[in-house]
């Protein structure tokens, strides 16, 4: 049915871009969930390494509040003028996007794609048996994902 890897992953962002909810995953017919795991992990652990948590703090700049008017119960008023809020300090990871382009290089030297496959519509969810994936089965253009909660997913392929 399809030619290539490019063109199943092509269909597959085709039925990702329609249906509107997609869980994403690591994927590479035959392979076993678990080695999928062990894979991301030994990733991870190599991203963590390569790229560190290092700090970075900004300087956000507090809001200017305008000018207003105040009036008490006797309709004395006065303006209070417009002045400018305190900054705030903001610390963020500077390495936290290298560390997910290392881990997704990672997995793509191990032979995995990462995938988004549709969630199953209801009719497919209640049709199917319910059971965990343990191995990457063969992608088709119908086929979708059923989340099994802390046990994994379940992939579909309807037909």
């Amino acid at each position: 049915m399809f030619r290539s890897r490019r063109t199943l992953l092509t269909a597959l962002a085709a039925v990702v871009t329609l249906s509107g909810c997609a869980q994403d995953i690591y994927f590479r017919e035959g392979a076993t969930v678990s080695e999928v795991r062990r894979a991301e992990d030994a990733c991870a652990l190599s991203a963590r390494q390569a790229a560190p948590f290092r700090p970075r703090t900004i300087l956000v700049p507090g809001p200017i509040v305008p000018a207003r008017k105040v009036c008490d119960g006797q309709g004395n008023c006065q303006t209070r003028p417009a002045y400018q809020a305190p900054p705030e300090f903001e610390t963020m990871d500077a390495n936290a996007e290298r560390r997910v382009l290392i881990a997704r290089t990672c997995m793509a030297e191990r032979g995995f794609d990462r995938v988004s496959l549709p969630y199953c519509s209801g009719a497919v969810r209640n049709a199917a048996p319910a059971a965990v994936t343990r191995r990457l089965p063969r992608l088709t253009g119908q086929s979708c994902i059923i989340p099994r909660g802390q046990a994994g997913y379940q992939i579909v392929t309807p037909g």
